[in-house]
């Protein structure tokens, strides 16, 4: 392949240039990212685990059908509970 040929991975789609990375090149990119970045990550990939886990799907209907049943917590008690968080830094 001549130099002309090559493709610059900025220029490629996010799920091309991951599928070029090995998981070692993974784990070190990780490495570089704040602790807020990686918290970031992680919620995705939890979310990426369980997107299709028809047990998690089930149980999230539940938790939904238990809100708009109003068996959930005020909008208020929810507020509160993310701003004592935050201020904790969780």
């Amino acid at each position: 392949m001549r130099r002309s040929e090559y493709i610059r991975l900025e220029n490629l789609a996010p799920q091309h240039v991951i599928a070029a990375m090995s998981v070692a090149e993974l784990k070190q990119a990780v490495d570089e990212l704040t602790p807020d970045e990686r918290l970031d990550l992680a919620e995705y990939l939890r979310w990426r685990t369980r997107k299709a886990d028809p047990h998690w799907q089930t149980e999230l209907g539940r938790w939904l059908d238990r809100s708009l049943s109003g068996q959930g917590h005020p909008a208020e008690e929810l507020q509160e509970l993310h701003d004592r968080l935050s201020s904790e830094g969780r």
